[in-house]
């Protein structure tokens, strides 16, 4: 249920934002950005010898600027791999997971200078997160699918058609029971291309 009150508020937003934007900038974009996704609570109960945490990701999205304050984004993210490894009951051990799929958001843009915006990210993502565990060689996996909101803070500057962004995207509770929970932040630089 909680997720249905999140995709009509960010149509309710749209709907607003329609009117005005006619006699404003508007067009569709397509880009990609590359950073670090970390995981924050992967590592708090984990007993092997070593935990990596954090991994590179990517994320590739494509956007509609409705007016020159706001944007709807479609966006496909991988965010890494992480785990740990080291002895369980003597023998060798190892964990892996990973978590990639998709994320819709509304964006606003609040311009700090002449070409400095602050930009605002809400919005909702639909994720599959994979754990495999290898002991002593016997491997067994496990594989959950989510929903849940997403939410980031960036800066962002344009120079003529093509855009740069700095940004922090958290993707709240990803996984599940069969995968574990974790919360992702992914720090991330991008470009992006208007058409």
């Amino acid at each position: 249920m909680r997720k249905g009150r999140w995709l009509v508020a960010l149509g309710l937003i749209a709907a607003a934002a329609a009117g005005p934007a006619a006699a404003q900038e508007r067009g569709i974009y397509l880009g990609g950005s590359l950073g670090t996704a970390q995981y924050k609570e992967l590592c708090d109960d984990v007993t092997l010898g070593s935990c990596k945490e954090d991994d590179t990701g990517w994320r590739a999205f494509a956007g509609y600027q409705l007016n020159r304050n706001f944007a709807l984004e479609l966006g496909y993210a991988n965010l890494g791999e992480v785990g740990a490894s080291g002895l369980f009951l003597g023998l060798p051990t190892s964990f892996v997971t990973e978590v990639k799929g998709f994320d819709l958001s509304a964006i606003l843009s609040f311009p700090l200078m002449e070409r400095l915006s602050l930009l605002a990210r809400l919005g909702a993502y639909r994720l599959r997160t994979t754990a495999d565990v290898d002991i002593a060689g016997a491997v067994s996996g496990a594989g959950e699918s989510n929903s849940g909101l997403t939410y980031g803070l960036g800066l962002g500057t344009d120079i003529g058609k093509l855009g740069i962004r700095a940004e922090w995207q958290r993707y709240e509770n990803a996984g599940g029971g069969a995968t574990g929970e974790d919360t992702i932040d992914f720090f991330s630089l991008g470009a992006l291309f208007r058409f």
